[in-house]
């Protein structure tokens, strides 16, 4: 990064001699970020020599901001640690290995025609350690993770109104024909859950098989201690690689159809909206704000609490089917694709599949709970919450707060940075983003195990069965 010589050390002198000097004390996170980001601003080609002096930025502080390694904006830092890790192997690395090792077996690798080249292809993507599908932020991981969502969006498309359709049968024959023409945004949230169910099922069985045996869960083998000890080289085996790629992929697309749920765009005619200026003109209101916010008051249908955005061209409004949670589903959707592509950036994929395990888990109760309580099975609903409470208790409010969040706390930085390669300075920086996000987290569940036990209540209080998740207020409750 550009500075001043005389004043503070290039980047990795730095980096060195904080792993060196323990006795150095790094400034807190935002005076990181603040010299990062001028750091880096300054290094941008044609635009940082322009707005940046000659001797770098911290020139025009004072000695005492910018003198290494006391001044509070002295230090610099890479923000990656990718120069002392292991590469990624590219498929061109692949192939160059394979033509190695047959050279030196005193085979031919046959890369020629479409079969030969879709067998590496094959080879590279589920047999080979550390590829860059290891990484969602490589290019090649952008895509296969692009392919999967719209994969996802049409298996979604294909099944989902199969599921509807199964809810539309069960609650007709458990309540009557009346029960179908009632409930329409019940049947179609019905045909979501058993989606959601079936995935996060079969991810809990498959990383109930993949993961029983990895170290990072077995405290005999030094449990948590192994998310961080020799990192940033584990080796991603394709089987954490490709769950990545999975989980992500319906991460995103989760945040995509929360939000296809929650808004519905109406297209407004622009004939109208110019008339109704003109008619406004016509009546002597002259203001051009006022005008325009009497248009707003006429152009909008189904009152103005509806409307989030409305432009001479369209309207974004509420959906029926919004969750009631919106906002805490939202920012849960918001933190969790940060968090899965974050720790993957950095290579933390061992404690972000954790984190996916101890939410699969709990998520199969809810799913099952919710889909009883759409058709109104009473007893089953009962049974199912009462599991997922148990499990919601387990795993979100002991596992990941106690365990997960708690070795981020108290064994990153011994193994990162005192034991590892990690820049103190990093470490410092961009974990305050990890504590952030997982105390969001945390914050979220505490927040849904209140409203389970505002469900809780009044199943036992009045015997009824209320989705305060789905529905703010509750549910109207209808006769079979």
């Amino acid at each position: 990064a550009t500075m001043s010589a005389s004043i503070s050390p290039p980047v990795e002198e730095q980096r060195r001699l904080r792993l060196k000097d323990r006795t150095i004390v790094v400034p807190s996170a935002p005076y990181l970020l603040l010299s990062n980001l001028l750091d880096v601003g300054c290094d941008i080609p044609y635009i940082g020599p322009t707005i940046c002096p000659q001797n770098g930025w911290r020139s025009l502080l004072s000695k005492e901001w910018v003198e290494f390694p006391h001044g509070k904006l002295s230090h610099s830092f890479d923000s990656s640690f990718h120069r002392y890790a292991d590469r990624d192997v590219s498929y061109t690395d692949y192939i160059r290995w394979e033509k190695v090792n047959a050279r030196n077996s005193g085979t031919i690798h046959d890369g020629e025609g479409l079969s030969a080249t879709l067998h590496d292809y094959y080879n590279y993507a589920f047999n080979t350690n550390s590829t860059e599908l290891g990484m969602l932020t490589n290019p090649m991981a952008l895509c296969v993770l692009t392919a999967l969502v719209l994969i996802i969006r049409l298996l979604k498309k294909v099944f989902l109104p199969n599921f509807s359709a199964l809810g539309r049968r069960l609650g007709r024959s458990t309540h009557g024909p009346n029960w179908e023409n009632e409930n329409e945004e019940r049947i179609v949230k019905f045909g979501e859950y058993v989606y959601r169910l079936c995935y996060h099922s079969a991810v809990s069985i498959y990383g109930l098989k993949y993961f029983h045996d990895k170290s990072w869960w077995n405290k005999s083998q030094g449990g948590t201690r192994n998310l961080w000890d020799m990192h940033p080289n584990h080796p991603v085996e394709p089987g954490m690689a490709w769950y990545y790629l999975v989980q992500s992929s319906y991460n995103v697309d989760a945040l995509i159809s929360l939000m296809e749920l929650s808004f519905k765009v109406e297209l407004v005619n622009p004939l109208a909206y110019s008339s109704a200026l003109i008619f406004l003109e016509k009546e002597h209101v002259v203001d051009e704000s006022q005008r325009k916010q009497e248009v707003l008051k006429m152009m909008v249908k189904g009152g103005c609490d509806q409307t989030l955005l409305w432009t001479p061209l369209f309207q974004i409004k509420w959906s029926p089917t919004v969750r009631g949670d919106f906002r805490e589903m939202m920012a849960h959707h918001i933190v969790t694709n940060c968090l899965i592509f974050l720790s993957s950036y950095y290579r933390f994929t061992r404690i972000g599949s954790m984190i996916f395990m101890v939410h699969d888990l709990s998520d199969v109760p809810i799913d099952m709970s919710k889909l009883a309580n759409f058709v109104k099975w009473k007893t089953t609903t009962i049974v199912c919450f009462v599991t997922m409470v148990l499990m919601w208790i387990v795993t979100r409010l002991v596992i990941f707060p106690f365990v997960i969040c708690g070795s981020v706390l108290t064994e990153s930085y011994q193994f990162l940075v005192e034991k590892g390669k990690m820049d103190p300075a990093l470490h410092e920086a961009y974990f305050a983003f990890f504590y952030f996000l997982l105390g969001s987290l945390v914050l979220l569940h505490i927040t849904w195990f209140i409203i389970l036990l505002r469900i809780g209540w009044t199943l036992v209080s009045k015997g009824e069965t209320h989705d305060y998740s789905e529905h703010k207020n509750g549910e109207k409750q209808k006769s079979s």
